[in-house]
Parts: structure tokens; sequence; C-alpha cells
């Protein structure tokens, strides 16, 4: 009898102990990991969020941000103020450590509606980051003037996983920024090029895919270096590749790993020629399919064939869409002899406001001018010495100047004395 009940006295303490944790039961499962972003689910909550060290996560759907600005005021924020062009425009300005995310639950996509306002613009900012999130205007390609992400005076900006689309002039548009990187980003369809770059440095494309942008330099460079490695560059078109020479001061680039389509691969090859400071690695592949062996692919100043254009209405809002002209050929009206702009010192035409405008001559000096639009077709110069002239703006049909120009292309012709100067 005793026998059996020290049995049982056993039975009872290895239970107890079993149960108070003294055997090899399972450790307890980490607590998940604080969730600390702020979550938005509208355009006024995020851009009323934006702050320094901040971390925002934007729920799924389409945001508009100039809808939200309208009943906004003029300073949204400390750190977010509204700006007025031909619509509202947000300005992000002294924040740092900034950190906006889309969702991964679904598309997260931020919209802004008129043509002359970028969508998200960044001022005297540093240490932000931008991903997960689709970025474009609302309204269809054409006479566009903002971009689609515009960095001012900024610094350490990485951008991941972004879907910038047109009609915005730029995808990206840096002006005095140092250190800026893209990462598995997409840029297409906008309307002057790809990215534009102003006295830049340290700026690195990843992964990125480059497509279907139209318009001057697709890489437009002044006093800015850039970096591209494992990129896609496909169904781009425009006046060139690589900076044109009106904006290739101080620049270079090199490119890893990178692919080129059709025309980009034509142009590059073509280009990084003339700028050596533009390498293209022995990894790139190249389509040069399209380009006869015996072909010359180096540039040549044809004739505009003015049979494939036609007159363009156009009013002084459009006018003065386009920063400047540049002008391209020169032709005497009584003998048709043709001189083209060769030199490095371009000529071009700027309309800085409704009534004036300045012819440069070069870099440094030009002949001011007034003007007035005597039609929806034709407008009359006159500079400061008294000289009169007309002008008017004519679209491309379609191959007014191969290679160069497209359907669409806008020209302006400038009617003065014997000459007719054509700038685009």
């Amino acid at each position: 009898m005793k026998k059996y009940s020290a049995l049982l006295i056993a039975f009872i303490m290895v239970f107890s102990l079993a149960a108070c944790g003294g055997g090899t039961a399972a450790p307890a499962p980490a607590p998940e990991p604080e969730d600390t972003a702020i979550h938005v689910n509208t355009a006024i909550d995020l851009l009323n969020a934006i702050a320094p060290g901040a971390e925002i996560e934007i729920e799924p759907g389409t945001y508009n941000l100039t809808e939200a600005m309208r009943d906004a005021p003029d300073y949204i924020s400390e750190y977010v103020y509204s700006t007025f062009n031909d619509g509202f425009q947000a300005d992000i300005m002294d924040v740092n450590g900034l950190v906006i995310r889309g969702s991964k639950e679904g598309k997260v996509e931020l919209v802004a509606e008129p043509r002359y306002c970028d969508v998200l613009c960044f001022k005297n900012c540093s240490d932000i980051t931008l991903e997960n999130i689709t970025l474009g205007h609302t309204i269809e390609p054409g006479h566009c003037e903002g971009s689609v992400i515009e960095l001012d005076d900024c610094q350490n900006i990485t951008l991941n996983d972004l879907d910038l689309y047109g009609c915005g002039t730029y995808g990206v548009a840096a002006n005095v920024v140092s250190v800026l990187d893209l990462n598995n980003c997409t840029i297409h369809d906008c309307t002057y090029g790809i990215i534009d770059l102003i006295e830049c440095s340290d700026v690195a494309m990843k992964d990125c895919t480059l497509r279907d942008n139209r318009g001057y330099d697709m890489l437009s460079m002044n006093n800015a270096f850039i970096t591209c490695e494992g990129c896609t560059f496909t169904g781009n078109t425009g006046d060139t590749f690589l900076p044109s020479y009106y904006s290739q001061n101080n620049v270079g680039g090199r490119f890893y790993a990178c692919t080129f389509g059709p025309w980009e691969s034509e142009r590059v090859s073509v280009e990084s020629k003339a700028l050596e400071n533009f390498v293209l690695g022995n990894d790139c592949k190249l389509d040069l399919s399209n380009i006869e062996d015996d072909q010359d692919t180096s540039f040549e100043y044809v004739p505009i064939d003015t049979s494939k254009m036609k007159i363009a209405s156009f009013d002084k809002q459009v006018l003065m869409s386009e920063e400047y002209y540049i002008l391209y050929q020169m032709s005497e009206k009584k003998t048709g002899k043709v001189e083209y702009e060769t030199s490095d010192d371009v000529r071009f035409m700027s309309f800085f406001n409704e009534e004036q405008g300045n012819f440069w001559i070069d870099t440094e000096k030009g002949r001011p001018f007034k003007y007035t639009l005597d039609s929806q077709y034709s407008g009359q110069i006159t500079f400061e010495d008294g000289e009169k002239a007309s002008f008017g703006l004519y679209v491309d049909l379609g191959g007014a100047l191969p290679r160069i120009s497209e359907e669409g292309h806008i020209w302006l012709a400038l009617y003065l004395g014997d000459l007719t100067y054509w700038f685009y």
C-alpha cells in the first residue's frame, strides 16, 4: 500500500513541475514589431502628416492632390504650402528624414491636374524616401510644363519602386541635388525627356525601366554626372539621347549592364563618341539591327521639309510653355540658300511673359523685344532698335526632319529681313 502511495506522489510532482515550465515546453512567440507608421487614406491627411522624421504609409487608392488643396489654406502646415500656376501645387520644404510609401495591399496613385505644376515638389529637403507609389498628371500628353517629381536644393533622396508617367515634362527634375538614387523605378510617356539634372552629383539609376518618352534630350544634364546599372531604355525618341550641345557643360555618365532599344542604341553609339565622358560598359546590350553595315550614323544637317508641316494655332500660354526655342537652320527667302546653327554658342529665343522676350545671340547677350499676337496663327516682334519681325508656330505632320523631329513636334519660324529662322 505504501508502495502505491509513493508512486502516486511522484507522478503528481512530475506533472506539477511540467505545468510550471520546468519541462521542455515551446517558448512563447516573439511579439509583433510595433507599427510606427502614420496611416493615411485621404490626400489632405497625407499633406498634413508630412513633417521631419515622419513615416507615412498611404492606403490603396487614387489621391488627387490638386483637389485636396482647393479648399486648403496656402500654408497647409509648417512644412507644406500650396502655390498656384494654372492650378494648385504642393511644395514640401525644410523636411528631413521623411518616408512616404504606398501600401503593399494595392496600388497607390498620386495625381495632379494642372499641366504647369509638379505632382510632388521638394525644396531644401534631405534624407527623403519615396517608395511603391505611382505618380503623374491627369491630363493627356501635350504642352506640359511641370515634371512628375521636382527636387530643388536637396540631399540624400531615395526613390524606390515608383511609376512616374507623363504628361510630366520629365519623370524627375533635379536642381542642385547631391546623392539621388532611383531603384527599380519606371519612367514613361513624359514629353520632354526622362530626367533633367542641373548642378547634381552622385546620381544613380539601378534596375530602372525608361520607356516611351519623347521630346528633347532624354538625359538632360548640365554640370551633372549619372550612373546607370541594369537599366532598360526602349521606345524613347527625341532630339538626342545624351545631353545636346546646348546643355552639356561638365557632364558625364557610365552605363553598366544596360539594355538599349533600336533608337536609343543608334543615338548613344553615335553621341557617346562626341561626348567622351559618357562610357558604355562591355556588358551593355545594343540593338543595331535597323542600321545597315555601311550606313553612316554620324549626325548630318539636312534641310527641314516644310511640306510636312502645317500652321499651328496657339496663344501666349502655349508660346511661353517652352523655356526656349533652339535655332536649327536659317534660309534666305529669295535664293533658298540654307545654313545651319552648328556653333557652340547656339542661338535661341525665349518668351518671358505676355509682352517681352529675347533673341539670344550667345550665352551672354541677346536682342530684347516686345511682341503681340495679331491672330491665333501669327505674331509681331519689335526689337529695341526698332527692327520688326513676324513669327508663327508650325506642327510636324511626321518626317519634317528625319531622325530628329517626329509627328506633333513644334517648330517656330521667325521672319526677320530676308531670312527665315527655324527654331525647335
